[in-house]
């Protein structure tokens, strides 16, 4: 969720000089807009780390965002899911990303974004691998550490739909994962993959991290939920299939080098694989568990029957032994001999 300012709000902000070129003044505007987002504190002196959720009677912090469109209600929870997500998918791949960025990591002065960071795992375990380099996460809820992270880490709430706040051509890094039930197609193609490469610099590099909703070796009941799934997201134009949509989509873009990288990791779940296919049942079924009312409803089923529904996926998972697929797209933004021109993002644009 972007922070909206008003026109009486920005017009105080920003001390407009006839005698400076546009080019500066456009410049100067962005700097104070992203002076104000980098804060935390909405203008109109509400603060969204605030208003993006609510505590329920058992002391639980609950969401607030009307716009996730198949996120869980329960933060804490919510915070947890995902720190283990972050390490059953680290020990999927033994790494934490597949572009070819760890020299310009390790030599330092890299800036690196992650879109869509969640309580800022990766973030923070890659400014910790990388001290010399600076991380940035954004989210639009902002669930992420305020206070106890590195000094090379910083996060902000953003909502990547609203229009990133950060100069052309700024990360040489830019990071995404995960978030293939955030946006609809159409969105995936007019704003998220150009505001991303927008914000990555010539030569800099743009992955992707997406887990497949389909599984190998599926029982009747784990087709169910993976039917259930794919029927939700078509309703709500959301991509599919992954492998092939986001590879044409960044080649449509063209920004990016043609040849978009592809690589591919499966993935045993259940106990029967051991310690990793344990990490996966565990994390996969407390993904179903997150989005009980959509997949319920999708389902036509009670809450307490939906419940069960998981638990036998649980179980048959073991029997038929089953597996599903993951991918990383890489791709590098193509470098041209003229510079880039100034462009105001769209959040700022809206709020004149």
């Amino acid at each position: 969720m972007g922070i909206k300012q008003s026109k009486r709000s920005s017009s105080a902000i920003v001390n407009i000089s006839k005698d400076k070129p546009d080019v500066l003044l456009k410049a100067e505007k962005r700097k104070k807009f992203r002076s104000f987002r980098s804060s935390g504190i909405a203008l109109d002196g509400n603060s969204p780390l605030l208003e993006s959720w609510r505590f329920s009677h058992g002391g639980k912090r609950i969401h607030n965002l009307r716009n996730s469109k198949l996120l869980g209600p329960i933060i804490d929870e919510e915070v947890e899911r995902l720190q283990r997500q972050h390490r059953l998918f680290k020990r999927i791949w033994q790494s934490n990303y597949s572009a070819p960025m760890e020299e310009t990591l390790k030599n330092g002065g890299a800036k690196i974004l992650d879109v869509g960071c969640g309580p800022g795992t990766w973030t923070i375990e890659m400014a910790e691998s990388y001290p010399k380099s600076s991380f940035t996460g954004v989210d639009f809820s902002p669930i992420f550490p305020q206070e106890k992270k590195p000094l090379n880490a910083k996060f902000l709430q953003a909502n990547i739909l609203d229009g990133l706040p950060f100069l052309d051509d700024t990360f040489d890094f830019v990071h995404m994962r995960l978030l293939v039930t955030a946006f609809t197609s159409k969105e995936w193609e007019e704003k998220v993959i150009p505001e991303l490469a927008r914000v990555t610099r010539q030569g800099g590099w743009v992955e992707f991290m997406e887990s497949d909703i389909h599984y190998f070796n599926e029982g009747p009941t784990t087709q169910r939920l993976s039917n259930a799934l794919m029927l939700f997201m078509k309703g709500k134009g959301i991509l599919q299939p992954i492998d092939s949509y986001i590879p044409n989509s960044m080649e449509s873009c063209e920004k990016f080098e043609k040849e978009i990288k592809v690589e591919e990791k499966s993935c045993f779940v259940g106990k029967w694989a051991g310690e990793l296919g344990q990490l996966a049942v565990d994390d996969i079924t407390k993904g179903w568990a997150a989005v009980k009312l959509p997949m319920s409803t999708m389902m036509d089923v009670k809450p307490s029957e939906y419940d069960d529904v998981v638990q036998i996926f649980a179980k048959e998972v073991e029997q038929y032994k089953s597996s599903f697929k993951t991918w990383r797209f890489f791709g590098q933004k193509i470098s041209t001999t003229s510079s880039s021109a100034i462009t105001t993002p769209s959040s700022w644009e809206q709020s004149q």
